[in-house]
């Protein structure tokens, strides 16, 4: 930013890849030069920033860098060779604090810059602008620099296909964006849209070679800044304490639509086209999503970590991190299990009654034998009238030992604003000629950031579990309540049964890479609350739980 006279005025020269201008058709040596376009009659100088250069500097020698410049150089001095990157390179990245400073790689960078001084002359845009005209106008295509448009097969957008948790963020930061507009000019709009600009932030949007997406802490940071913008706007559109909203829409885009409720404490997201599935429970007293997890996929990098199994990386010289290939622990192979659907929560699945835990670990795709997980469910009715009252549906099959049978699944939640608390209902109706013996069960994941951390943990009354952190896998018989308590965030849920349930609990973790090598990822806890059924023909069974979400007190009390 510059002063100018007495107002202060956004500096107008951002510098962009020369990937965006070689897709324009520009040559090498046409991107040696900064250019004029504008947008509704807007100027704008735009100074490509040099692919080359961002790898030389810091991973080749210091007189690499030199060359090149050389190679670049004209009697003229009309050229610009523009270097704009991460400031993580310089220490932060593997092997670069090494590389830079005990090695004196900066040292020996800038003795060279002096030495070649001569021809040589170090400026910044706003310098070059003042010394030299643009070379002409351009007009560029959207796009990125040339590892991002590869990662998002080439226009950035497609992230949001890859990985609809993408895109759920940006669709949920646009549903808050159209909420703003309701708000008159002011400075509880000024709040809102800050906080909706945070939310903004691309880092958790995508993924190429860094954690991106698949860093927890960062899809959270985002959701975070939502759901604040949304309490603000809320505090201004509902002064009362006790509100309700409920709006039917295509909320993500998919073609099909969401139900999302709201009220003072808590707010979410059920999709009757994904399984009948809650994507989005929001605790807004914290600003936190429950639910924000990642389904495990196949990722094209997947397929070195067989080969990369001993963690070993292949030489010893400091790469680009563009180059990085190696695994931060041995076993990581065994973690690449595949979701043939999206986990959200509130999932129905069938399994077989002699269903054991190690099977499950092994995915729930794989060993599921009904059609509901990931299938539409027809929405009967939706109501908020005092309390938010949604019902659904879905007449599926399940099948076993070549036998199949129709069910019918049918759900109701109920919302009642203030209460921190949603009741479940179910009722499964047995539509076959013969009796069905099955295992139902319904499938939660809440992610509470942290996996192995001593403060985070499940909690089942009168129950001393082996393990309690929320990375652990275990079966318990005849629960009535458990827990998921985050003591460092203050905050619990808990889940109630109407009846003793089986329970099964697992770790939902991911493999991805990062900066520094392929590293497992906590998305969140699997809860798998089960009831064995044995319906006769045409016969009903009916089961109920309530979810609560409670802020804790100092110490971990429940408030």
């Amino acid at each position: 930013m510059v002063w100018e006279g007495r107002r202060l005025k956004a500096v107008p020269y951002p510098n962009l890849d020369d990937a965006y201008f070689h897709n324009a058709g520009f040559s090498e040596e046409e991107t040696l030069h900064y250019y004029l376009t504008e947008e509704e009659g807007k100027p704008l100088y735009i100074f490509p920033i040099n692919e080359k250069l961002r790898y030389l500097v810091p991973f080749a020698e210091p007189k690499e860098t030199i060359d090149y410049l050389y190679s670049m150089a004209t009697a003229e001095s009309e050229r610009v060779v523009v270097l704009a990157d991460d400031g993580e390179k310089f220490g932060s990245w593997p092997g670069t604090a090494e590389l830079v400073y005990d090695n004196q790689w900066l040292r020996r960078f800038f003795t060279l810059l002096e030495e070649n001084s001569h021809w040589l002359n170090v400026t910044t845009c706003a310098e070059f602008l003042k010394e030299r005209p643009p070379a002409g106008r351009v007009y560029l295509p959207a796009g990125s620099y040339r590892e991002m448009m590869e990662w998002s097969g080439g226009f950035w957008r497609n992230f949001f296909i890859r990985y609809p948790e993408s895109n759920q963020i940006h669709k949920r930061m646009l549903h808050v964006r159209e909420k703003l507009e309701l708000l008159p000019a002011g400075p509880q709009k000024e709040v809102a849209r800050e906080y909706l600009w945070a939310s903004q932030c691309n880092c958790a949007y995508w993924h190429g070679v860094f954690g991106g997406l698949y860093l927890n802490f960062l899809r959270s940071a985002l959701y975070s800044r939502i759901i604040a913008a949304e309490t603000v706007i809320d505090r201004f559109l509902h002064p009362q304490q006790s509100w309700l909203e409920l709006e039917k829409k295509d909320f993500d885009y998919d073609g099909a639509e969401e139900v999302l409720v709201s009220g003072p404490e808590l707010g979410f997201i059920l999709s009757p086209a994904q399984g009948g599935s809650l994507l989005e429970l929001d605790f807004k007293p914290l600003r936190f999503n429950l639910f924000d997890v990642l389904s495990r996929r196949r990722e094209a990098y997947h397929c070195n970590i067989f080969e990369l199994a001993d963690g070993q990386t292949s030489g010893s010289e400091t790469k680009t991190i563009h180059q990085i290939t190696r695994v931060k622990e041995a076993g990581l192979e065994q973690l690449l299990i595949y979701d043939n659907y999206r986990r959200a929560s509130l999932i129905d699945h069938f399994f077989p009654v002699d269903i054991r835990l190690e099977e499950l670990l092994c995915g729930l795709g794989a060993v599921e034998v009904g059609d509901f997980a990931g299938s539409p469910y027809l929405l009967s009715s939706s109501e908020a009238s005092g309390a938010a009252r949604i019902s659904l549906g879905r007449d599926g099959l399940v099948g076993m030992a070549g036998q199949v049978w129709p069910v019918r699944v049918e759900k109701t939640l109920t919302y009642l604003p203030q209460s921190g608390e949603i009741r479940y209902d179910y009722r499964l109706i047995n539509s076959g000629e013969s009796r069905l013996t099955v295992m139902f069960a319904v499938e939660f994941n809440i992610n509470f950031l942290a996996g192995q951390a001593p403060d985070r943990y499940y909690s089942v009354p009168g129950v001393e579990l082996n393990e309690s952190n929320l990375s652990s896998s275990g079966e318990l018989q005849q629960v009535e309540q458990i827990g998921l308590v985050d003591e460092w965030l203050g905050i619990s849920t808990q889940f109630n049964f109407a009846q003793a349930v089986k329970l099964w609990r697992m770790p939902l973790e991911t493999v991805s890479q990062s900066e520094d090598g392929m590293e497992r990822v906590y998305q969140g806890s699997t809860l798998l609350p089960a009831w064995q059924l044995g319906l006769q023909p045409g016969e009903a069974s009916s089961l109920s739980f309530v979810q609560k979400v409670f802020e804790l007190k100092k110490g971990g009390e429940l408030s």
